[in-house]
This record gives C-alpha cells, structure tokens and sequence, in this order.
C-alpha cells in the first residue's frame, strides 16, 4: 500500500491518542488502522487484563457469534502456532500463521476449525506490550487474496509503538464511577450456554456484549473456558470493562459434580483491582510497579531500599524514571494521579505529606 498509507495509518493512531480516549475507540482507532496498511476481511481487537492476561473488551468485526468458543478454546487448550501468550513474551510481536506453518496452514488446528471453512489464506496476530505486561492483543484474518506480504507485516510491525500507546492512554482513563450494585451471578455451561442467572443481569449483561455476542458475552466465556482448563484453581478472577465505561470484577468457579458447569459472579470492581490496570497504562517495569505501591503505602526513600534490599540511590533513580512515565514530579503528585482518576475518590487529599519524605 506504500508509503502514504502507512503514515496515514500513523497519524490516526497519533491523532486518536486524546486524554479522554476510551478503550473501545482504542481498539477501533488501531484496527482502521492496520486496515490501512494491510487488508483483512475479519478482525478482532482486545484489551487485556494485566494479571489474569484474558480479553477485558473490545471490538470484533467479521467473526460469526459461533466462532468465540472454538476460538478461544483453541487459545487455551490446543497446541498451535502464535499463542497471545507467546507473542507477547517474544521478541517480535507479530507474526503470520502461514510464516509460521511455512505456508502449510492445515498444520494449525485453530485454522482447520475456524480459518478453513471461510477459505481463509492467512491470519496475522499481534501482542501490544507495554513495560512487561500486554496490554491488548488482535488477530486479523485474510480470506481474499494472498498471505500478508513482508511489507505489509513490517508496517503493521512499524504501528506498534503508537498503537500501544493509544492503549495505554485508553486504560488509563478510569473515569466511570464505581458503584456499590448487588453482584449478578451466572451459571453457565460448557456450550457456552446460561443454565441459571439472577434476575437483575440482563443490564449488566448488556453492558459487556460487543458486536457479535450472543446471551453471554465473549468475555465471560473466556474466563469461564480458563477455569474449566484450570480446573486445579479454585476461583479465576478477572477484571472487564464495559460500554459504559464501567469495570467490573469476574470471579468464576466450576461447579463440583456438575461436568463443564461454571459459576460466574460479577461484581462492580474495587480499588485494588483498578490501581494495576492504571499502574500497567503507565507501561511500568515489575519493579518500579513495586516501588510504586510502597510509596502509595507512605514508605520513605530508606524503606523502600530496605524492604527491597536496594540501596536508596537505586529507589531515587527508580522515581526519577517512574516520573517521567507518569508526568508527576514529587511524591505526592503521583499518589494524588493514581488515586483521584476515580479509584479512590478523594484518598489523595491524605497522602500530602509524601511531598516531604525521602
């Protein structure tokens, strides 16, 4: 597509990257814009939770309503080539299913039971990292035409940069407030149907579907499809955000004797689950999300080297870069961001007095 194309599918992600951009607008911004520089007939972008790592939300275009189960059954239990989960550990976050299967793509048990049957030449997938967690992932598959093109992977390669900064814009914008509703629970079953809710879900429900959802949305299949693979877990829990910008915490358990049965209670999501997305926008190393939380519990520069076993010199220089990361300049201007973006409401006007410490 060139030269013009590909800058143009610059700018819209620069453009897009506003204060008040939410997740959703995110993940379509970035699909236009891969469109822009590599066609595809189906798509599906998603931002991730940051430390279960399942879809938090997003957009999908092209899939059928019955491809969700299959295709994430495949992600969490088949053997095949570019998992999320190995992409976004990998050097090179995107990749090809037909470079990876060197052309042979009847190798990959996801194409032969999704990919195949729409005559599908080719999937592309990317991991959007950022500091050490992905922040959101996409699959964009090709069924006209020839595979993805070394220059058509290098652009959308060559988009990365902007587009997880876009995400980590997007994350970080919490600005729904939380509320104290009574938790709506689900049972669901392993053909991804409701057996049994409480009678005030269908608002809730609504508010998480995206385009091709059916009754449960794809989300929550997801995470109910990790807890039948993990059956050794007691409970898997997760955070999703909804089209009202609204995030909510998902526990889901199996059901003893029950066969594929699941429990699925969703509840509005607390502080403590929201100060890792915002923490994870600022694409923080592990470490200095570490060092970040000991100054939220009031730590001084000689107690966080102590509880560290670092030398202060090293908590210094770990500020003066989770500084530059978040825009604040002292102490207390960074616990005051964290907690007054709707998280804690007015927890900042407590924590002044780190101005004066370390």
């Amino acid at each position: 597509m060139g030269l013009t194309s590909f800058v143009a599918a610059r700018d819209r992600l620069l453009a897009a990257a506003t204060p008040t951009v939410d997740c959703e607008e995110a993940c379509s911004q970035v699909m236009q814009a891969i469109a822009g520089v590599a066609h595809y007939e189906a798509c599906a972008v998603m931002t991730t939770d940051p430390e279960s790592h399942l879809p938090a939300g997003g957009v999908v275009t092209g899939f059928s309503p019955d491809d969700c189960v299959p295709f994430w059954d495949n992600e969490l239990l088949d053997p095949d080539f570019n998992k999320f989960n190995h992409l976004a550990r990998s050097l090179d976050p995107v990749a090809t299913l037909a470079e990876a299967t060197d052309g042979d793509l009847a190798r990959s048990p996801r194409f032969g039971k999704l990919y195949a049957p729409a005559g599908a030449v080719d999937e592309l997938r990317v991991a959007f990292v950022a500091g050490s967690s992905c922040v959101a992932i996409g699959a964009f598959v090709r069924t006209q035409g020839e595979p993805f093109t070394p220059t058509e992977i290098r652009d959308v390669r060559n988009l990365l940069v902007p587009a997880t900064a876009l995400f980590r814009i997007a994350l970080g914008n919490i600005t729904a407030p939380l509320t104290g509703d009574a938790p709506t629970v689900l049972l669901v079953d392993g053909e991804g149907q409701i057996v049994n809710r409480s009678t005030d879900s269908e608002a809730v429900l609504a508010d998480l579907r995206i385009g091709i959802d059916g009754d449960v949305p794809g989300t929550l299949l997801v995470a109910a499809a990790k807890a039948r693979a993990t059956r050794t877990a007691a409970r898997l829990t997760t955070r999703i955000r909804g089209h009202s910008g609204r995030w909510v915490r998902v526990h889901v358990s199996p059901m003893e004797g029950t066969g594929d049965l699941v429990s699925v209670t969703i509840s509005a999501a607390q502080p403590s689950d929201l100060v890792p997305i915002l923490l994870e926008s600022y694409g923080l190393t592990d470490r200095e999300t570490t060092v970040v939380l000991l100054v939220c519990q009031g730590l001084a520069t000689k107690d966080i080297a102590a509880e560290l076993s670092i030398s202060s010199h090293t908590v210094r220089d770990h500020l003066k870069v989770i500084f530059e990361k978040t825009g604040a300049h002292s102490r207390g201007e960074l616990v005051a961001q964290i907690f007054s973006h709707h998280v804690l409401g007015a927890f900042h006007e407590s924590v002044v007095h780190l101005e004066h410490q370390g």
